[in-house]
């Protein structure tokens, strides 16, 4: 049989993907893309960031993210992507993997403001999770989100979270400070939520 040219070989599928985005692992070029958006005065403020960050900031940043990561593999970084492409809209990660326990700690930032709102973080997390549990055998997931961030918190409840602690008073953001919620998701909350996982949706 003869070999099929580039054009007739199918596309590979995610191996990690929602119904909507996929998880493709991040770039420093990502990384670095991002922080353009941090520097966006509703998406910094969600973020909680206190200042925009330089170009030549986010590449030592970038540069001490993948270095951290070569000798500490307790994280797993991935570039939120809409289905059929390759450009990231965001970072999704999940780190401090302590497969003793079976915990880790997961974050999610969606840059650019048209796809804010929209579900798409729910997908990607929802994604993050199904990997968590179903590949590395987690028993609990966590995170943290500020009193003011709204929507994330109904998108993380959404996704089956649930707030085990409120830290009062434990941010201090734009003049004042806030509340941050932990909140997390444990395996069996996970089994008990009626969808499709990440590799039903991706396929053998």
């Amino acid at each position: 049989m003869p070999a099929m040219s580039d054009a007739e070989a199918p596309a590979p599928r995610p191996m990690i993907r929602g119904e909507r985005v996929w998880l493709r692992p991040s770039e420093p070029s990502d990384i670095i893309h991002n922080s353009i958006y941090a520097g966006d005065s509703e998406v910094g403020h969600f973020l909680g960031a206190k200042t925009p960050m330089s170009k030549a900031g986010a590449e030592r940043f970038s540069t001490e993210i993948f270095s951290d990561n070569q000798h500490d593999p307790s994280g797993y970084g991935y570039a939120i992507c809409l289905l059929g492409t390759e450009e990231s809209i965001g970072t999704v990660f999940l780190r401090s993997v302590d497969k003793v326990n079976g915990s880790g700690v997961v974050g999610i930032f969606i840059g650019d403001r048209r796809y804010l709102g929209q579900g798409y973080g729910t997908d990607a997390l929802n994604a993050l999770v199904d990997f968590g549990f179903g590949e590395l055998r987690l028993e609990r997931i966590e995170l943290e989100v500020f009193d003011f961030n709204e929507r994330a918190i109904r998108s993380y409840q959404k996704a089956g979270f649930q707030t085990d602690a409120v830290l009062r008073h434990s941010r201090f953001h734009r003049g004042a400070h806030h509340d941050v919620h932990i909140m997390s998701i444990l395996r069996d909350d996970w089994l008990a939520i009626a969808r499709k996982r990440s590799w039903e949706l991706a396929g053998p």
